[in-house]
């Protein structure tokens, strides 16, 4: 059993239930604090559509993220964050990220908690202070890195979590990771055609890229998912591994926690659990994409927490840009 997080008792200035940035008693459906905006760690569960984006030409990036502390867990180490950016020359761009506290130290939901927060903040501003997506995206994850590790009391376990990050505007995109939470990118009118995009931070990985061992053994030895890289002050090399392309047609961007990819690995099985159907300009629709992600891993046991973030890339309306 988890040894409980720093955060799982309110502290004794803060009213049950209330927020703990402000002490307000009330939250949104997102779980978000109606009055400041603050999201707690460890909530059960709390969904987000982004916000719509004013007119703007060229490609149009929609995104969503759910998040559920699953069947198992007692609490829920997962978070995820993801806002609208305005760049310095005027452009929209998308930041989005995905952590997963880990388990078998004190703090994990609020270092998730924090990861995203800071990561998130430290992307608005790189982007409006004229940095491009890539080095948004390492000033990112070097935020997060530096925020988590000051989690850590003076005698202990340090607080630690996985990252996975974007930083997309239409037309290129930038994916960011330490640990086991993953990227991929999905095709759900053709399935065939997605692909992962990140590669584990853990021992399996670790051992097939090596040669050591075949993919099977590796992924059912006892230590397949022991992770070797994370954020925390403790942490071993945490340089975030960066990976960057041209976006040249519609798609959708997943990043998600194992407690969604332990249950559906393979990117076209997670492609074809969304609706080919459903209009990617749709918020509505891609909101319900996350959602599927989600529920797919609860309904296959839903051993862990499960956070999936969808981030679609569509043409603009009226056909601009491309």
């Amino acid at each position: 059993m988890p040894i409980e997080p720093v955060s799982a008792s309110p502290s004794p200035s803060v009213t049950p239930g209330a927020c703990s940035a402000c002490g307000e008693p009330t939250t949104g459906e997102d779980a978000r604090c109606t009055s400041c905006g603050h999201r707690a760690a460890g909530v059960d569960h709390a969904e987000e559509v982004l916000a719509a984006p004013g007119a703007v030409e060229g490609p149009v990036v929609l995104g969503a993220g759910v998040t559920d502390r699953g069947h198992k867990r007692r609490r829920n180490e997962d978070a995820f964050a993801l806002e609208r950016v305005t760049t310095a020359a005027g452009a929209a761009a998308v930041v989005a990220v995905v952590c997963d506290g880990v388990a078998s130290v004190p703090g994990g939901a609020t270092a998730s908690r924090t990861g995203c927060d800071v990561a998130v903040a430290a992307g608005q501003e790189a982007l409006a202070a004229g940095q491009d997506l890539d080095d948004a995206a390492a000033t990112m994850a070097e935020a997060a890195r530096r925020a988590v590790s000051a989690l850590a009391p003076g005698a202990g376990a340090a607080p630690a979590c996985t990252y996975v990050a974007a930083v997309l505007d239409g037309e290129r995109a930038v994916v960011t990771w330490v640990g086991d939470s993953r990227a991929y990118w999905l095709s759900p009118a053709t399935p065939e055609d997605s692909a992962a995009l990140t590669e584990d931070d853990s021992w399996a990985a670790e051992m097939v890229a090596a040669g050591i061992v075949g993919e099977d053994d590796a992924l059912s030895d006892p230590r397949a998912h022991v992770i070797t890289r994370w954020l925390a002050a403790d942490a071993p090399d945490v340089l975030a591994r960066h990976r960057s392309w041209e976006l040249d047609g519609s798609g959708t961007l997943l990043l998600c926690s194992d407690g969604v990819w332990n249950h559906l690995p393979d990117p076209a099985v997670l492609a074809a659990a969304l609706d080919a159907d459903a209009t990617p300009a749709d918020a509505d629709a891609v909101h319900a994409g996350a959602k599927a992600l989600v529920d797919a891993a609860l309904d296959e046991g839903g051993h862990d927490n499960a956070t999936a973030i969808l981030l679609a890339v569509t043409p603009a309306p009226g056909g601009g840009g491309g």
